[in-house]
């Protein structure tokens, strides 16, 4: 299991966190391959709530209720995007507590909506 933590500070990683130590330096060293690997290229809540677990097939699991965000390239001649970075990678959270603004709409990756 890998903790992203803090993509707060202008959109880009500040840290991450594992318990499995190659997975973290892995990671860390492909989100700073150049100035944008780390910088959040997308983001969007999963909304299948078919979906119970993650399967191991990414284009699947980014429909899981949760987070999807991703790091690197934001595929701009899709999103509109005026930057771009040679890496992308998608990352799947479940079981998360979600606000917008001061409404609770997802409280341990059930939406409460």
């Amino acid at each position: 299991m890998l903790s992203v933590i803090g993509p707060a500070v202008y959109n880009r990683l500040v840290s991450a966190e594992s318990s499995n130590q190659s997975l973290r330096d892995d990671f860390w060293a492909y989100t700073h391959t150049d100035e944008n690997s780390d910088r959040v290229g997308e983001f969007a809540i999963g909304t299948n709530i078919q979906l119970r677990e993650v399967t191991g097939h990414i284009l699947q699991d980014e429909k899981l209720p949760g987070i999807h965000i991703a790091f690197g390239n934001p595929y701009g001649a899709h999103t509109g995007a005026d930057w771009y970075s040679s890496t992308h990678i998608d990352v799947v959270g479940a079981h998360f507590d979600i606000w917008m603004d001061d409404d609770k709409i997802m409280e341990h990756g059930q939406f409460l909506i």
